[in-house]
């Protein structure tokens, strides 16, 4: 059996194997993250184009609840709409083809592991054990069955990143053209994909100076700024609609993520952060120590989401190669590196409160299949009885699929009673009356995107002092306010030890903790 007949095997048993968790364990899209793309696409099939029908943020304060989306990007939502507009489901009832163009994204990731396990000159077993590993690490497997950014951003960044690396190696306008085509993807589906940029600026610097050295050979330099000018023409209609929409390429929060001192100033009310704002609220000790938390915190993140064997192999992949000074596999391997390094000066260092809000977690995972060749060529050099060998990557696949089936089942059984919870509270929210008489039912919570799922509209709880939250209710025709509200404003309210006469309860959900306080007009 040839080589290339084995790795579209481990694809196609990639894939049944996404398949068959989603039908055992998946009935709800995924929370949060997957939820939205999962209610954007909805909309989209609808008519109403990139809206949402809800506020989650405040960076710019939208003009009513169905608005333009001004933060997430597209890409997710069109991959969940595509198969959807073949055959509908009800309101609040899944359709699982939606799941369906991520886990065929997510069984191509294991060719982008084989391809960079080549690119490091490993033999065909090391090279398919890279692809095996990649198909079942269970942080990737999980992220198959949710409508989310995760996997479509790691096979284009991974794509992206290699044509880059074998363009520069092997010259060719074609591998630059692939690269920006990808990266312009990889822009569409997570904002941080522009770390490429300086990624692939850093790469080609070294490359340069290893060739200058005598190290490699000179790099291919000539077409290099293909790949740039290609991802911004392919990324240029989205710019162009958020100029037309908000007057900017991008997002407002983008201007102000910098200077967050909580994670909760995610959802400020039209507020501004500077460097005043920050240097005022934390002490110069406070602020170091924040990063220098988050950075650890992102060392953890790498280690849970190669899982197991592959955290000892991957790092010791590297050390060897460091030990060796094997610099044309050093270069091979450096851009995946370099992007690693950027996401942690980018998320630990520069914007700690996204990192702990989980964009450095996706960051990690986005770079995985990248890194696991190291770990392939660890057991390549390390271990050289083949059987020894074979028997360490069988058994390490064996675990990382066991993870990956039993991290699925429990995030599906989470989800599921939270959607069972969420379902209740629609049937009860259902019949409140109309409290300010405009004709909508609109809530204050902490989750809108499943609100929306259930059918219901709401906004967030902004990060405010109460009489501004409740302007802010009022501003946009909030009747009742969902407890429990994980903010501060309502710490008094929630314990009991304060009333407030602009809050009136109105009843309960039986079977949760859910309740529901009347806004007085």
């Amino acid at each position: 059996m040839s080589t290339r007949t084995r790795l579209i095997l481990i694809v196609l048993g990639a894939f049944v194997f996404r398949a068959l968790l989603a039908a055992l364990f998946v009935r709800f899209p995924g929370i949060a993250d997957p939820n939205f793309y999962y209610n954007s696409s909805l909309r989209l099939l609808d008519g109403h184009g990139f809206t949402i029908d809800y506020i989650w943020n405040y960076a710019q304060a939208p003009a009513s609840v169905v608005h333009p989306e001004d933060l997430w990007m597209p890409l997710a939502s069109v991959l969940a709409a595509v198969p959807q507009a073949f055959y509908r489901t009800a309101e609040g009832v899944f359709n699982p083809l939606s799941l369906l163009p991520f886990m065929v994204l997510g069984s191509l990731l294991p060719i982008v592991s084989f391809w960079g396990a080549r690119l490091l000159r490993l033999a065909d077993g090391p090279a398919l054990y890279a692809a095996a590993a990649a198909a079942v690490i269970p942080e990737l497997v999980l992220n198959s069955v949710r409508t989310d950014t995760t996997i479509p951003t790691a096979l284009f960044v991974g794509v992206a990143a290699l044509s880059f690396v074998k363009g520069l190696r092997d010259g060719g306008a074609g591998w630059m053209i692939l690269a920006g085509v990808m990266s312009g993807l990889a822009y569409l589906t997570r904002n941080d994909a522009l770390l490429l940029l300086p990624g692939y600026l850093v790469f080609a610097i070294v490359a340069w100076w290893a060739g200058r050295r005598g190290w490699t050979e000179r790099p291919h330099l000539r077409w290099a700024l293909l790949a740039p000018l290609v991802m911004l023409l392919a990324v240029s209609p989205w710019l162009a609609r958020n100029y037309a929409a908000f007057g900017t390429l991008g997002s407002a929060e983008t201007r102000k993520m910098f200077f967050y001192t909580d994670n909760l100033d995610h959802y400020a009310y039209d507020r501004e952060f500077t460097l005043e704002t920050l240097l005022a609220a934390k002490t110069p000790t406070e602020l170091i120590g924040k990063r220098l938390f988050e950075f650890a915190a992102g060392i953890k993140l790498i280690i849970e989401g190669l899982g197991g064997f592959l955290a000892v192999a991957v790092p010791g992949g590297l050390i060897l190669l460091l030990a060796r000074r094997d610099k044309p596999r050093l270069l091979a391997i450096a851009l995946p590196l370099i992007l690693l390094l950027g996401a942690f000066i980018a998320y630990p260092l520069l914007i700690p409160f996204k990192a702990q809000a989980g964009s450095l977690k996706k960051e990690i995972l986005v770079l995985l299949p990248l890194l696991v060749p190291l770990g392939a060529y660890a057991l390549q050099e390390a271990v050289p009885n083949v059987r020894i060998r074979f028997g360490a990557m069988a058994l390490s696949v064996v675990l990382l699929a066991a993870g990956a089936f039993d991290l699925v089942r429990l995030d599906g059984a989470f989800a599921q009673g939270y959607l069972q919870s969420a379902q209740k509270l629609a049937a009860e929210a259902q019949n409140l009356p109309d409290a300010n008489n405009d004709g909508e039912l609109v809530f204050m919570a902490q989750d809108p995107y499943m609100l929306r799922y259930v059918g219901l509209h709401s906004i967030m709880y902004p990060h405010e002092d109460l009489d501004t939250t409740l302007e802010v209710a009022r501003r946009y025709g909030v009747d009742y306010l969902l407890f429990p509200a994980d903010r501060p404003q309502f710490a008094a309210v929630q314990n009991g030890t304060a009333t407030d006469s602009r809050l009136i309860p109105a009843g309960g959900v039986a079977g949760t903790n859910f309740s529901f306080l009347r806004v007085e007009p």
